[in-house]
């Protein structure tokens, strides 16, 4: 038997962890009357955004995908306020910014106690596992190679290390507009720093023109819910600022459709199954208590009533925060 982690001190873990909603990760009350005002405002500028990139892609997609774009489109475009709740409807598509993030939070909440308990008995690692950038014309087949790499280190450790690996494996792809190539790469929470050295010395005999630079094992708390948005969150940046990164996009999304982004591997198992959110609801503790409907109005980035009255007051509330407001709570979480 190895000895294990001659270099790194074990990370003792809590029994027990709270749920995770991201969006209480960055509250502030500085400009905002709750908390559920400053997440609604949030989900109000992601939905700008989202809409902003959306209709970009929607010109230049083929006609067979628009269909799926529109339905992102109209994602919690309506608030029904019922008394003190507020209750809209989800698209649970992988290019919607809210969406992501409602998917981020389930995937923390369900995978965060196992490797809590993991934890106890072993360090974990983030292990990011990359190869040379591809053309969008062989992004697919580049995808499914590197899948295939990875089930074959899986194997050939068992099989020759009596080693059976036990963690996370996210798809992720970013795109350099620069040189039109993109970039499909995994990250991992693995235990053990001896098997996820393993893992990429596995890899770069696979990918023998790879960057042994490129490759990255770092040590991980997870009793940190940051440490572990970089594994659970979306499988690429969703946001188009023109028509180049607009057909980026549409060739990512269209390459990865009908994948799993997301896949654990060994005996790591959720603590509980969630079934996923087709609603969601807010309180609605910053307005009077009322039965009314909020429609999304894009160039308020805001909800409107029948009377015309804002919901939210967006971009009041945008005129007083400072400029790095916005980033330095991405920073925060990124």
């Amino acid at each position: 038997m190895h000895k294990r982690e001659l270099d790194s001190p074990k990370l003792s873990s809590p029994p027990k962890v709270k749920s995770v909603i991201l969006d209480t990760l960055e509250v502030t009350s500085d400009y905002f009357k709750t908390k559920s005002h400053e997440t609604l405002y949030r989900q109000a500028i992601r939905k700008h955004s989202t809409i902003n990139s959306l209709l970009k892609i929607i010109d230049v997609c083929d006609d067979s995908s628009k269909k799926k774009y529109w339905k992102t489109y109209h994602c919690k475009n309506v608030l029904i306020q019922q008394g003190n709740k507020l209750i809209s409807s989800l698209c649970r598509k992988r290019w919607c910014q809210n969406c992501n993030r409602i998917r981020t939070a389930e995937l923390i909440n369900a995978y965060k106690q196992p490797l809590l308990n993991i934890q106890e008995r072993e360090n974990l690692y983030f292990v990011t596992l990359t190869a040379p950038t591809v053309s969008g014309r062989n992004l697919g087949s580049e995808i499914t190679k590197r899948y295939k790499a990875f089930i074959k280190i899986k194997d050939n450790l068992r099989r020759n290390y009596g080693i059976k690996l036990v963690g996370i494996r996210k798809l992720e792809i970013t795109y350099n507009r620069e040189n039109n190539l993109y970039h499909p790469h995994f990250h991992l929470v693995q235990q053990g720093k001896r098997e996820s050295e393993l893992i990429q010395k596995l890899w770069l005999e696979q990918f023998t023109s790879a960057s042994v630079k490129a490759q990255d094992i770092r040590l991980i708390d997870a009793r940190n819910p940051n440490n572990l948005l970089e594994v659970f969150k979306y499988a690429t940046k969703g946001i188009a600022k023109d028509f180049t990164e607009a057909k980026a996009l549409h060739t990512i999304y269209s390459h990865l459709e009908g994948r799993r982004i997301f896949q654990t591997y060994g005996k790591l198992k959720k603590v509980h199954t969630i079934p996923e959110a087709k609603d969601e609801h807010h309180n609605a503790d910053f307005i009077p208590t009322d039965n009314d409907i909020y429609v999304y109005e894009h160039h308020l980035k805001d909800f409107t009533n029948a009377k015309f009255e804002t919901l939210i007051g967006t971009i009041e509330i945008q005129k007083k925060l400072p400029k790095d407001f916005h980033s330095k709570k991405r920073e925060a979480l990124e």
